[in-house]
């Protein structure tokens, strides 16, 4: 269903990132090379605007620029570039839940970011009917109970017999202690200890 985690800890299901290739020389980088010769051309991902603050880890790399003001296809990725989920070519999130996960799948935002935006989604949990207000879980393939919660309906296996709509929020006093798995079947998913979401309530009421 989801990674193996510690019990203490949020653990994002972050398979190997897909690094995008090597970026394709479009007119618009050749015109800037011609007007700055003798140096070099930096490409930057393509969640952020060129002409604004660009942190390190959103540079894909740079192309050289020879005296006459053309590229030198000899590209040097740089090593700390992170990819956006934009480039690469995640669907766009119908949510801030999905959104957030992406980042966090991206390491564009840490994984503690998500507890708080957990507790004001809509979730989408297992029922046998629906007049069902408890919550299920399912045993993962080491023996763990995690509760799968779904951010959209249309994610929900075709097998559940019914999916029923709750808060983030109202569904914590319902985990007995058990770790929530947020899409467990998509590409991107996280396991949530019940633990993270009592803190994140916790939290709030202190405010």
């Amino acid at each position: 269903m989801a990674q193996r985690d510690d019990a203490d800890r949020l653990v994002p299901n972050l398979p190997t990132t897909n690094r995008p290739g090597k970026p394709k020389i479009t007119e618009e980088m050749r015109a800037n090379a011609r007007a700055n010769p003798n140096s070099w051309l930096y490409v930057i991902d393509e969640a952020f605007d060129p002409n604004g603050p660009v942190p390190s880890w959103a540079v894909v790399g740079a192309y050289p620029v020879n005296a006459r003001g053309k590229i030198v296809e000899d590209f040097h990725p740089n090593d700390r570039y992170r990819p956006s989920p934009k480039a690469l070519g995640f669907p766009d999130p119908g949510n801030e839940l999905e959104r957030l996960l992406q980042l966090v799948r991206t390491n564009h935002r840490p994984a503690e970011d998500l507890p708080p935006v957990i507790l004001n989604a809509t979730l989408f949990v297992y029922a046998m009917s629906p007049l069902q207000r408890t919550v299920i879980g399912f045993h993962n393939t080491d023996g763990r109970v995690l509760v799968p919660a779904y951010t959209s309906k249309a994610l929900v296996p075709r097998e559940w017999p019914h999916a029923r709509a709750v808060l983030g929020r109202d569904m914590v006093p319902l985990l007995a202690g058990h770790p929530v798995a947020i899409n467990p079947h998509d590409v991107i998913t996280a396991v949530v200890p019940a633990e993270h979401l009592e803190y994140a309530l916790a939290r709030e009421a202190r405010r």
